[in-house]
């Protein structure tokens, strides 16, 4: 199917979405510290191997010592052998541009015009950047990636919103092609901020607040869309349950 072909309208975006995540990211400046953010590629010395790592020494590895660990739920060898790597939700391009620094092709996808900015003027030319409701230029990239990763993302989604997020995964994601999700997972032990269950409509009074989703659930979404859940592996340490999802060969 051709680009232009392409029926996106399925993604929710309209003028006062990109205003509320480009407020919650100026809020976020004001609060935390902006630093990694702001950080060009051009700044950065040479990577760590992620060659044979485990998932969770991926989470816990600094690819650049100037930056903080990347905090992704991906085994070592399948982000090393794929070539082209989908981030929805992408923010700043904290980890966009450390994909395109090591020669990754990179396509990040967000709400927010502001965070788009700087995620343009900090990455490399290997990175491509479009805002949810560019549907040309996210149509152009159809069939073309090989791996999905969520990085403090789907624990922001609920269900209806994770529906859009994997049918458009389904589209941009070569048949086969992989998603890496970071659902939340409550611990009663370690204190946190809101949390909704799946069903639950977004907060418009905090856009940032979480969702959690049982196994069932997880399973029931992953077949609405066309993915086969191949991973489930709760972090209670992380309050994540982190799910590999592939898609189907059929669809």
């Amino acid at each position: 199917m051709m680009a232009s072909q392409l029926d996106l309208s399925f993604i929710p975006t309209n003028a006062e979405q990109t205003r509320r995540w480009d407020r919650e990211w100026l809020h976020y400046f004001c609060t935390e510290d902006p630093k990694q953010h702001m950080l060009t590629h051009d700044k950065l010395g040479p990577p760590t191997s992620l060659a044979g790592k485990s998932a969770s020494e991926v989470h816990q590895t600094r690819l650049f010592a100037e930056l903080c660990p990347l905090a992704v739920w991906v085994p070592g060898d399948l982000l090393h052998s794929s070539r082209s790597v989908l981030e929805i939700g992408c923010g700043c391009g904290f980890f966009g541009k450390q994909m395109g620094k090591i020669g990754k092709r990179y396509l990040g996808l967000d709400q927010s015009q502001f965070a788009l900015s700087i995620a343009r003027l900090t990455s490399p030319s290997e990175c491509s950047y479009a805002h949810l409701s560019d549907s040309e230029a996210i149509g152009s990239w159809a069939g073309s990636m090989d791996l999905m990763v969520g990085r403090f993302f789907f624990i922001h989604q609920n269900y209806a919103s994770d529906l859009w997020v994997l049918r458009l995964a389904s589209i941009l994601l070569r048949k086969g092609g992989v998603v890496v999700a970071d659902f939340w997972l409550s611990n009663p032990a370690i204190e946190h901020g809101i949390v909704h269950p799946a069903n639950h409509d977004l907060d418009p009074l905090y856009p940032s607040c979480a969702f959690a989703f049982t196994v069932e659930q997880i399973h029931r979404l992953a077949n609405e869309t066309g993915f086969s859940v191949e991973d489930i592996a709760d972090q209670p340490s992380l309050q994540r349950r982190f799910v590999q999802l592939r898609r189907n060969s059929a669809t």
